[in-house]
């Protein structure tokens, strides 16, 4: 079993008497008190979350760029012109295995000098180790900085301004995923865009030792009531998190998909598949696929009826009781009056948008109908 990822944050979420919940090997903490106004600050606010969960592999070496073009799904290199993507942008993509499966999905974050590969925690050394074996004699160097970089996310309509009076001067104009060099309370940090709950979202990426400093800075600025009894910011849990990411329409690798599932099957794959690029590992897989312009199953949204909630790894069934699929993720959506949504997969023909389907929820059958994603729309 992979060793739990420490959190330099965990002593002070104790303190705000946050309740935690298992997240794989990682705890995380699943709401501060009030997930209701945690929400709410995602929302129409600043919500503040702190990220154990997630891991970076740096990469350096003039090389990096055209060796992650031959592993990568998306776009890293420009074959043509054969330059490497500018300093500040970043893609979205996956790393397949030789079946075309996905080993891992990935932030790339370029930074000029050096390129980090955002990804679920757990997987960073795996992966550093896969890509040590595609290394010949490529001036690459692959680094596990998971230990050494902690990441904290802001996410909702505030967050651009609770950064920028945070670092004392407007934050630079990023588009999702580009990432700019910041210094933070004193401290040199990176920020990314990544708009994982349908609103304006940032991550910090800053050194371990800092993060505790920088958490306790922006909660202090920025965390109390106003005179007003408004709150710029408020950290956040998992539970409203999760609420938003799913009405957003974001899957999350091993939770929505995993090692068993195509890039097509996803509903990811016009942002993490580049298919003009060139060759990559399981590329002809992918490539077959998309030419075919079909596939067996599809990750889908469904909406219910009612607030009866679907668990996930619910059977969704036909009106002759056949399975045709499963349920991923599920939650009530305040924004929608508190209807029963979810994430799931749904055979062909099933998961084409207006289709009703039937999914067993709080001991009853009930109708639930695939709709186009994201579910709100900011």
């Amino acid at each position: 079993m992979p060793t739990p990822l420490p959190n330099p944050l965990r002593s002070l979420h104790a303190q705000a008497e946050a309740e935690f919940q298992p997240y794989a090997e990682v705890e995380i903490v699943s709401t501060f008190g009030e997930p209701q106004a945690e929400y709410a600050a995602l929302h129409k606010g600043c919500g503040m979350m702190d990220l154990p969960q997630r891991g970076i592999l740096e990469l350096t070496g003039r090389d990096r760029s055209p060796f992650l073009n031959n592993l990568l799904t998306n776009q890293t290199w420009n074959k043509e012109t054969k330059t490497d993507m500018a300093a500040g942008l970043g893609v979205y993509a996956f790393y397949l295995n030789t079946k075309g499966r996905i080993v891992t999905d990935l932030n790339v974050l370029e930074q000029g000098d050096r390129t980090l590969l955002e990804m679920d925690g757990r997987l960073v050394a795996q992966v550093r180790g896969m890509f040590d074996k595609y290394l010949f004699a490529e001036q690459v160097k692959v680094i596990d900085r998971t230990e050494a970089l902690h990441q904290i996310a802001l996410h909702g309509p505030g967050s651009r301004e609770v950064l920028s009076a945070a670092m004392g001067v407007p934050l630079p104009t990023l588009d999702p995923l580009s990432s700019a060099s910041i210094k933070l309370f004193g401290i040199d940090a990176i920020v990314y865009r990544d708009d994982r709950t349908g609103q304006t979202g940032y991550v910090l990426i800053v050194p371990t030792d800092s993060a505790r400093t920088v958490w306790m800075n922006l909660l202090s600025n920025f965390g109390t009531p106003s005179e007003l009894g408004k709150r710029l910011l408020r950290p956040v849990g998992w539970a409203a998190y999760n609420a938003s990411r799913i009405e957003a329409g974001r899957p999350i690798f091993g939770i929505d998909f995993d090692d068993t599932i195509l890039p097509a099957e996803t509903g990811q794959f016009n942002r993490a598949v580049s298919v003009t690029k060139g060759c990559y590992l399981g590329q002809e897989i992918v490539a077959r696929m998309y030419a075919r312009q079909q596939v067996a199953k599809q990750l889908v949204g469904i909406r219910m009826e009612s607030d009866a909630l679907p668990i996930a790894g619910t059977k969704i069934l036909d009106d002759a009781s056949n399975e045709i699929g499963g349920v991923m993720s599920s939650t009530l959506s305040p924004v929608l009056s508190n209807v029963a949504i979810c994430l799931g997969y749904l055979k062909k023909p099933f998961y084409a948008a207006k289709t009703v389907v039937n999914i067993p929820a709080e001991g009853k059958v009930r109708k639930g109908t695939v709709v186009d994603l994201p579910f709100v729309h900011s």
